[in-house]
């Protein structure tokens, strides 16, 4: 059995996964599998792996029927057989020989903690590249209460964290804007306890066409998944204190004032159908009588926590 399975859930865009799989193949570290399970609907991806000719290092599926995102991604986890798992998207790569071995060190040295992650180098097709590295301080932020990621703090896309196989945690299927950050969420759940690597262990890549582009900036993407999650963090609620709580329906609040949802019924129209907290029902009805009174409403709240 592999100590990690990097598992690349693959799309189509065989010039970006042959970066990808380039990445992996050169690591100083030995001791993987590559896991890709492909959604695309000809036989480029396939025929790609087949040019490798690895079939002990590259495992390759071709799904029956189209699975989507995430739904991909949990099949090459599933797929798997590593005590670690890696995900990889087909348009990431890692960065530098030694970043596998870093990531597998995360876990390695630290065998109370299920899930780690990295600095990232983040590109685009524009050239606006830049760095996202959290803090020393964030990190015990994520640590001290994980709703910290719901309303601030960012650890990452997918390719930035590395977990245990054996935590048996997936991808929600009904996310797709917001499916890392639930799922870090419920993974620091179960275990509070994380581990950070300040380098630049992977590179993620803005390619076109991405699910992420179509989910930025949609009113119904984005109001639907705040709602959820925050549906989620409420079945969980006594887990955390009330103040972290309130900081989370601060933040759904703050989405339905970018989009101007000002009633449970334009909620509705987005897909969700769950609980909505009373908090967030007084800031229709102020938001309703005047947009101001939402905005003071909103900033009430918050001083309640400073």
């Amino acid at each position: 059995m592999p100590k990690v399975s990097i598992c690349i859930p693959a799309y189509s865009q065989i010039f970006y996964l042959k970066k990808t799989i380039d990445s992996v193949l050169t690591q100083t570290y030995n001791d993987y599998e590559i896991v890709i399970t492909d959604d695309s609907p000809g036989n480029i991806v396939k025929d790609l792996v087949l040019d490798y000719n690895l079939p002990d290092r590259i495992k390759y599926y071709k799904n029956e029927s189209v699975l989507g995102s995430p739904e991909n991604w949990n099949e090459a986890i599933r797929r798997s057989a590593g005590e670690y798992i890696k995900i990889l998207h087909h348009d990431d790569w890692l960065n530098s020989k030694d970043s596998l071995a870093k990531y597998v060190q995360l876990l390695d040295q630290h065998p109370d903690v299920d899930l780690a992650f990295s600095a990232t180098q983040v590109k685009s097709t524009e050239g606006n590249d830049w760095v996202h590295r959290i803090s020393t301080k964030d990190v015990e932020n994520i640590q001290a209460n994980s709703l910290n990621l719901f309303t601030h703090i960012v650890i990452g896309a997918p390719s930035a964290v590395i977990f245990r196989k054996n935590t048996n945690l997936f991808f929600d299927r009904h996310l797709k804007w917001l499916v890392d950050m639930e799922f870090y969420l419920r993974q620091l759940n179960k275990n509070p306890r994380t581990a950070f690597c300040p380098d630049l262990l992977v590179v993620t890549f803005g390619a076109e066409g991405r699910v992420t582009d179509e989910c930025a900036n949609n009113k119904t993407v984005e109001v639907f998944e705040y709602f959820y999650t925050l549906q989620t963090i409420f079945n969980r609620k006594k887990r955390y204190g009330g103040r972290p709580l309130i900081a989370c329906l601060i933040k759904a609040i703050c989405i339905c004032e970018k989009y101007g949802v000002t009633n449970k019924r334009e909620v509705r129209a987005c897909g969700y159908n769950g609980n909505i907290p009373a908090l967030i029902h007084i800031y229709f009805v102020l938001a309703n009588g005047r947009a101001f009174m939402g905005r003071y409403f909103i900033k009430f709240l918050r001083r309640l926590l400073a």
